[in-house]
């Protein structure tokens, strides 16, 4: 127990924010619950259970679930979605009779997915009839369904939920702010719905996603039809970064949950200043309801709080034993479902063509050391490690035939000096946004990258895409190439 102690009293020292694993975030403390780009979290409690998902985007498979039981420490349990069905944007996930729901678009078009249980098997995408983005899912007291789309469009649902039974009306038109607010554009979306004491309370996000620091927020509306007429909250925005000196920027998108003792939260992601590559964390806080009727933050809006760290969704190493990849892999690139092998000490990419295939995880630090060791693999075949924000967008070293490349976006330049078909092992580090690069023949002797590169750019302000910086394996060009171990660890 004295151990313990001192170990607390040390990561405290370490960290400019409060690091813990502990009770359910009730405490008008701002909680960062999940670090690394997750963003656009949806949640719903099931009982004692929570389960959240977020937006995928081209990474499959797709959807990974998280499951809580105090929303405070978070463990992945399933992917949702294992058909490429394109980008995947901002998800809702519910649960309707005994059955979840996980309602998403992408590529101008909306899905669903079903399962009994959150763990899986989630059942095979099913299109939904309906353009737009950012579903959110809603059912009256008499079992009547509906999706609410951005700009405050609605549509009726099946029974089942399975299948749009009508056309879209534009029902709500969001909370007007200010003229003279710094946002990005007015962009009414994200909105989640819930029924209580008889009223419809819808969540949304307006303001734009990206932008400046103070462009984003969490608005609240209530009707007392399903259908509107809606009345703005006084307490608007809910969620809003007031000032490029607070910790998070970009504050919104969020979703209100409660917990089994009648506590309220809200849900919602936001850059951190200064670490903008990194995407957009998960973060929860308390809410509480008024007398009238409304909900608002437990704390002053415009005093940032004590912010706490949870350590979730730790990176972990692999070597690649098991038939089936672990939940922190995600790839990228054409038909990646069918073009690689895994099992027996080894993954394997097998690239029926020329375009570039990744393997990556997301972070949830923002400095860490990525270590691979390679296997065998094709001479046509670019087999690298890399700090990655998009294919045309990383800071990477890899091997391709008895070369070695320095690459930093298209651009490929000779590491002179070594050959490729004597090289072993890869290192990529990332530490403040910079980028240091390694080759080594036995993994003890490390010989450094003539360049080191400065990624602090590469954002979606900056570049688009909405994407973020993370370690990534990638294979560029045809044939086969072997990766037989992977190796992370935290920085400073």
């Amino acid at each position: 127990m004295k151990s313990q102690t001192i170990l607390a009293a040390c990561l405290l020292l370490a960290f400019p924010f409060a690091v813990a694993n502990a009770a359910p975030p009730a405490d008008g403390k701002l909680h960062v619950i999940l670090g690394g780009d997750h963003a656009d979290p949806t949640i719903v409690r099931d009982g004692e259970d929570f389960y959240m998902t977020h937006s995928s985007y081209r990474t499959y498979p797709g959807l990974t679930i998280w499951h809580s039981t105090n929303l405070t420490d978070w463990k992945p349990i399933s992917n949702a979605l294992h058909q490429d069905v394109g980008t995947v944007w901002a998800p809702d996930l519910i649960k309707h009779d005994g059955l979840f729901y996980l309602y998403f678009p992408s590529s101008g078009k909306n899905y669903v997915v079903t399962a009994e249980d959150p763990h899986g098997p989630w059942s095979d995408p099913i299109e939904l009839d309906v353009p737009g983005i950012d579903p959110g899912h809603i059912a009256t007291p008499e079992g009547d369904r509906y999706l609410y789309m951005h700009n405050g469009n609605v549509v009726p649902l099946s029974r089942d939920g399975l299948k749009v039974t009508g056309d879209p009306e534009q029902k709500h038109r969001g909370w007007q702010y200010p003229a003279d607010w710094e946002v990005e554009c007015f962009c009414l979306e994200s909105p989640k719905l819930i029924f209580r004491d008889g009223y419809y309370y819808m969540t949304a996000a307006q303001g734009g996603t990206a932008g400046p620091a103070t462009s984003h927020m969490v608005t609240s509306a209530r009707s007392r039809s399903l259908l509107g007429p809606w009345e703005n909250s006084p307490h608007n925005p809910v969620v809003h970064t007031w000032s490029r000196n607070e910790t998070y920027w970009s504050k919104g998108h969020g979703t209100i949950i409660d917990d089994a003792d009648g506590n309220w939260y809200v849900v919602y992601h936001g850059y951190k200043k200064g670490a903008l590559p990194h995407g957009r964390h998960t973060l929860i806080e308390a809410i509480e309801w008024t007398d009238d009727g409304w909900f608002k933050l437990k704390r002053d809006p415009k005093q940032e709080p004590k912010i706490i760290e949870h350590l979730n969704g730790p990176v972990s190493n692999d070597s690649f034993e098991s038939s089936e990849l672990g939940l922190q892999w995600q790839l990228t690139g054409a038909h990646a479902l069918k073009s690689y092998q895994v099992g027996d000490g080894r993954f394997r990419f097998e690239n029926p063509d020329d375009r570039m295939r990744t393997l990556q995880v997301i972070s949830p630090e923002k400095n860490y050391d990525v270590r691979i060791e390679l296997g065998e693999r094709d001479p046509d075949v670019e087999l690298g490690l890399s700090i990655w924000y998009s294919e045309a967008r990383l800071a990477g070293v890899a091997v391709q035939g008895d070369r070695v490349i320095m690459r930093l976006n298209d651009s490929r330049r000779p590491f002179r000096g070594v050959r490729g078909d004597k090289i072993r092992f890869l290192r990529a580090t990332l530490s403040n946004q910079t980028a240091n690069l390694y080759v080594s023949e036995d993994g003890e002797n490390w010989t450094k990258c003539s360049r080191t590169f400065e990624l602090s750019g590469f954002d979606h302000n900056v570049l688009g895409s909405f994407s973020y910086l993370r370690p990534a394996i990638y294979a560029d060009g045809t044939g086969n190439a072997e990766i037989r171990s992977f190796e992370y660890s935290p920085l400073d």
